[in-house]
């Protein structure tokens, strides 16, 4: 009973799930002690963090106790059936009126989460927002796109994208001002928010993928299903990730990454055709 009830107040769950990669999450753990989230009536954090570990088995005992925060902070160990299935199993295990998907890479800043909160609460018809996203060196990410066309995956990892630029300028939304919020037609899922309530409606994420596409999947659903995905310029975070170079067409060949962004695109291309 007392764990029910426990369950009724939380605001804000956050699943971090990780491929054995300790140090990333220690980074991700000491921003959010940082960070300002909901307080409950006890006045502390009204958050809880899941941290799902589905790479190298024993790497969630790496990470230092002294970077775990005074909120909610449990850690699971599962099997690596891919990343939608991860998150699928963190978000089962979440109670709060807010689910966000958190990349280990990803810092938040002070005011991410109130700000992104805040967003979707002034307007109910918005069901996943995510903030802009920034590399270490400065340069903003382009976590904002429209929807993919069938060769715009292979173009943007290739030698390609300096060919057709104009095609990657409207598939990246090259022209799009950061700082501004806005509707758009998906975001990647490095950092995405749902409400409880747009979650219930719209997921669990599509096991079928298992690396990419499955963010792609989730924010096409949404907008079939009558929910805005919206970015939100106000706020940001720094991503500690490699951006990709495009490489020559012996990649697709040669790297792995790039064979799994292939198939689980041919994926979504059969499950969405003509629709």
């Amino acid at each position: 009973m007392l764990a029910a009830w426990y369950k009724l107040i939380m605001k804000l769950s956050i699943v971090i799930l990780h491929h054995g990669s300790p140090k990333d999450v220690t980074a991700n753990l000491q921003a959010l002690r940082w960070a300002d989230l909901p307080v409950g009536p006890d006045g502390k954090p009204d958050v809880e963090v899941l941290v799902v570990n589905n790479g190298r088995r024993g790497a969630n005992a790496e990470i230092p106790m002294d970077a775990n925060p005074d909120f909610d902070l449990r850690y699971f160990e599962i099997p690596n059936d891919g990343y939608p299935a991860g998150n699928n199993f963190g978000f089962a295990e979440t109670s709060g009126d807010f689910l966000c998907i958190l990349n280990p890479d990803i810092e938040v800043e002070k005011d991410t989460f109130q700000v992104l909160m805040d967003y979707m609460e002034a307007r109910p018809q918005v069901g996943i927002v995510a903030p802009r996203l920034v590399y270490p060196d400065g340069v903003v990410q382009d976590n904002f796109r429209t929807f993919p066309r069938w060769l715009d995956l292979i173009i943007k990892r290739t030698f390609l994208r300096r060919i057709f630029r104009g095609r990657m300028r409207r598939y990246l939304m090259w022209d799009k001002d950061p700082a501004l919020s806005e509707k758009v037609d998906w975001l990647t899922g490095a950092l995405q928010l749902f409400t409880r309530k747009s979650w219930e409606a719209l997921g669990p994420n599509d096991e079928r993928y298992f690396l990419f596409m499955s963010d792609v999947d989730i924010c096409k659903t949404a907008w079939k299903r009558g929910w805005e995905v919206h970015f939100v310029g106000e706020t940001q975070c720094l991503h500690n990730d490699e951006r990709l170079s495009a490489g020559g067409v012996m990649e697709v060949f040669k790297n792995k990454l790039v064979r799994i962004h292939i198939w689980d695109a041919v994926k979504f291309y059969f499950k969405w055709k003509g629709r």
